[in-house]
Parts: C-alpha cells; sequence; structure tokens
C-alpha cells in the first residue's frame, strides 16, 4: 500500500493516545489519510489492529485538545514545529538508525532558528563533557574549517566538545544546528550554562531542534535517543575526544550502523593521549571503526565528506518495516 499522509497536527494528536508509538503512527500513515480531524475520525474504523479498535472517538478528541494546546503554546513561544510528511522535513532523518542498526526517524520536530539551513550538509562534531584544553581547541578548530567549506556542524549543546564545535561553526561565520534532549523552552534548556550559546546559534542563522514538545518530560534517557539525530543528520561524525564508555559512543555507533564516515581527531602530546577521555579516540582507530583526522589531512577530509554527501541515497525502504494496521 502506497504511503499516505498524516498532518503535523494529526501527528502529534496521535503521540498523545497511550501505546501509540512511532512505529504504529506510520502504519496508520500506510493504511489511512488524515489531515484534519474529521479525516482521522472519519477513517478510524477502518483500521483492523485491535489495539487501534480501543481507542474511542472521545480520546481521539482529548488527545487532539493537547495536541492543540502544545502547538499553541510553542507558537507562543516561538517554537515552530515540522513533521514527518512536511516538505521541509530532512530525507536524512527518515532514514535515522539508531545505534542497533534499525530505522528509527524523527515525526516531530520543534524548532527555533533558520531551516534553510538543513539544506546544507551536515557533520556531526561531538564528544566529551570534559575535554583536554588541546581538544577545545581542536573542536573549534576543526569546526571552523568544516564551517568555512560550508558544513552545518550539528551537535548537542553540552559543554565540552559540543561547545567547541557550536562556537568553532560560529567563529568561522558558519552555520551550526544543536540537537536538544529538552524542550526548547528558553527554561528548559540544558544545560542552562549554554543559554546564551543556543541564544547565539539561533541569532546567527542557526537552528536549535528537539523532538520533545513543551511540557514533555525529559529523561536520562532522551539524550540517548538524541544522539541518534546528530549522526542521523549528518553525513559524517567527527570524534573531538571520548572515553571508551563515554556517551559519545550513542552517536559513534549509530553512525557506524549507518555505514557513514567516522573521523576522530589524533593527538600527539602525552597529556592527551594519556587522558582518560581520548582512550575512546585510541580504541576507535586501533580497531579501525574511525579514521584519523589532524590538521595535515584536514582538507582531504572535507573533500571526502562532500564526496560522500553529493553521493547520498535515501532509503526507500523505512515504512516497508511496519506492517499495515
Amino acid at each position: 500500500m502506497n504511503i499516505m499522509a498524516l498532518s503535523t497536527e494529526i501527528i502529534i494528536t496521535l503521540q498523545q493516545l497511550k501505546g501509540v508509538g512511532k512505529h504504529t503512527i506510520l502504519s496508520i500513515a500506510r493504511s489511512i489519510s488524515a489531515t484534519s480531524m474529521d479525516e482521522l475520525l472519519e477513517n478510524w474504523e477502518t483500521l483492523k489492529a485491535p489495539r487501534l479498535k480501543k481507542i474511542t472517538r472521545d480520546d481521539l478528541m482529548y488527545a487532539n485538545q493537547k495536541a492543540l494546546q502544545i502547538i499553541n503554546t510553542s507558537e507562543e513561544l516561538g517554537i515552530g514545529i515540522i513533521s514527518y510528511f512536511d516538505d521541509a522535513f530532512p530525507q536524512l532523518l527518515k532514514d535515522c538508525v539508531n545505534e542497533k542498526g534499525k530505522v528509527d526517524p524523527s515525526l516531530v520536530l520543534y524548532y527555533r532558528g533558520d531551516l534553510k539551513i538543513l539544506s546544507l550538509p551536515g557533520v556531526a562534531v561531538i564528544g566529551t563533557r570534559e575535554p583536554t584544553s588541546t581538544g577545545v581547541n581542536a573542536g573549534k578548530y576543526f569546526s571552523g574549517k568544516l564551517a568555512e567549506r560550508g558544513f552545518n556542524i550539528v551537535s548537542g549543546l553540552a559543554v565540552g566538545c559540543d561547545t567547541s564545535g557550536h562556537e568553532g561553526a560560529l567563529d568561522a561565520g558558519g552555520v551550526t544546528t544543536a540537537f536538544l534532549a529538552t524542550s526548547l523552552a528558553w527554561d528548559d534548556i540544558y544545560p542552562q550554562e549554554n543559554l546564551e550559546l543556543a541564544k547565539k546559534i539561533v541569532e546567527n542563522g542557526g537552528l536549535l531542534l528537539s523532538e520533545y514538545a513543551i511540557g514533555q518530560h525529559s529523561g536520562r534517557y532522551n539524550f540517548v535517543e538524541r544522539d541518534r539525530l546528530q549522526a542521523g543528520l549528518s553525513y559524517a561524525t567527527v570524534v573531538v575526544q571520548t572515553g571508551i564508555h563515554g556517551g559519545t559512543m550513542h552517536a559513534v555507533n549509530a553512525t557506524l550502523q549507518a555505514h557513514k564516515p567516522l573521523y576522530v581527531v589524533k593527538f600527539k602530546r602525552d597529556e592527551d593521549l594519556d587522558n582518560p577521555k581520548t582512550q575512546g579516540n585510541s580504541k576507535l582507530l586501533k580497531g579501525g571503526k574511525a579514521m584519523p583526522l589532524c590538521s595535515s589531512n584536514v582538507d582531504k577530509t572535507i573533500l571526502r565528506i562532500k564526496e560522500v554527501a553529493a553521493s547520498y541515497q535515501p532509503l526507500q525502504k523505512e515504512l516497508l518495516l511496519f506492517a499495515t494496521v
């Protein structure tokens, strides 16, 4: 069955229903089209899944009330919304895979800033929250070089390597995107010490993105989920510094599962090589899972990433994973 279409309002409405996750929503989209509540209510009874037949008209109307509240509050706060079937929604995030290699797209994105930069090729620049001074400088240097060549620097606004990635892009006059694991209400920005950086990103033509609506609970797992999106929106990932078991490894694994290029900064100074926060770099290089990045090969690396971006082919298969409901 051909893919139909669900509007942003309808997707957010379905997200408010207990037991209805993204895979179910995409399955619904294979069976019905609904760009309004009237269409959803009219077509709901044609769905065959028993678990969906238990959802009543009142359930749907109550979920829609909650969805409209989210949409209206977001608009009042200056937060935009795009969803899976919108033209502006990036194909890369429809094709996004998680660290287990499963297609795991985002369905709704809340944003602040300029969506136009999603047309630029993205490179994730990530790493530990506790980099060495050399690591901070490396993050800024490589992000700056990539931003100067037209890349959108993608990171997560965390302190440490993420901050250096965003700042390096801005210092070079480029643009950067921050994926957050919280809502985009200014009071919810995490960490709050990077609130001014978040505002600076937006003021300088960049973008803040989140899967999480105003008022949605933010937990530790949100940060793990967020990491797949950094890798997903990017054609390659650059690890500045990471420990062997650091949180950075979630995005690393998602990059490898997507068969995208993975680069790690190669350090020479003993104080960097001996630091626990660079042992992940060494392990990835020794295991042949990543390619080294240093000042002497940065231009060659940039050309290679441009080639990867130019040759990208959409998966065109994500919806085949979901049964018709």
